[in-house]
């Protein structure tokens, strides 16, 4: 792994990067240590041809310029999808908030038309994990303000999603915000407010299988049971579809 110092003029930052808010204050602070300790870990970018695209690095890159620093160490990299690369190294420095590595993964599913198993495997995550973070992005857009500023955490953000009604996640909100809720007991908030939705529970179950098969799902509820139908337009994706069902070592030979 080579690092070069590249001028600083030279790098472009890009607009659909993982982080999305920057603390003015912390980059002083980064800005500060810099000046005393000098960059212990460059940025990485990806050459252009006249210029060199940022991919991972944008707090540092901003400390050196308040720095007045011409030149910045980076390592260099090859990789055509840097989206992903971007992303892979926030996820592991930790440097994202809950709101903003759901903005990329939900970036890189979309324009890679991954699912939730092959996004878990490309990031090292569970698809647990990876569920979680998609669920983010069904806040309503001042929920998602206040978890980006960090006014609210991630699980207090859970627990608003629990809560189906959206008056009543209004007020939860109020109460986390004004009332100093923890996570927990905003949670038994939640359950307290919410009321049985078992329409609502069977959409987001229709949504994940279809999700994770890449086909359209159906389910139709019943006092005594219900069915679910998973449609098929080809012999090879019947077989794909089985696979993933039941793996593909379990597939009968035809």
């Amino acid at each position: 792994m080579q690092i070069v110092e590249i001028e600083i003029d030279k790098i472009i930052t890009d607009k659909d990067q993982p982080r999305k808010y920057f603390d003015e204050q912390k980059i002083d602070e980064l800005a500060s240590s810099i000046s005393v300790h000098g960059l212990l870990s460059p940025v990485i970018v990806k050459n252009t041809g006249h210029s060199f695209a940022l991919i991972a690095g944008e707090r540092r890159l901003r400390a050196c310029k308040k720095l007045g620093m011409k030149k910045i160490p980076a390592i260099i990299k090859q990789e055509e999808n840097y989206q992903i690369v971007a992303l892979i190294e926030n996820i592991q420095r930790e440097n994202l908030s809950a709101l903003e590595e759901a903005i990329a993964i939900n970036d890189i599913k979309v324009n890679n038309n991954f699912t939730q198993e092959q996004l878990a495997k490309l990031l090292g995550k569970t698809r647990t994990y990876i569920a979680n973070k998609l669920r983010l992005l069904n806040l309503d857009d001042v929920s998602k303000k206040y978890l980006l500023d960090g006014k609210i955490t991630e699980g207090h953000a859970k627990a608003l999603l629990s809560q189906k009604n959206l008056a009543k996640r209004e007020k939860l909100l109020e109460k986390i915000l004004f009332g100093n809720l923890s996570v927990r007991d905003a949670e038994k908030s939640a359950k307290k407010q919410k009321p049985s939705d078992c329409k609502a529970d069977l959409e987001e179950i229709k949504n994940i299988l279809e999700d994770n098969l890449a086909t359209k799902v159906d389910i139709q509820s019943s006092s005594n049971g219900g069915k679910i139908t998973i449609e098929y337009f080809s012999d090879e994706e019947l077989r794909s579809i089985v696979e993933k069902i039941i793996g593909s070592e379990n597939y009968p030979i035809i």
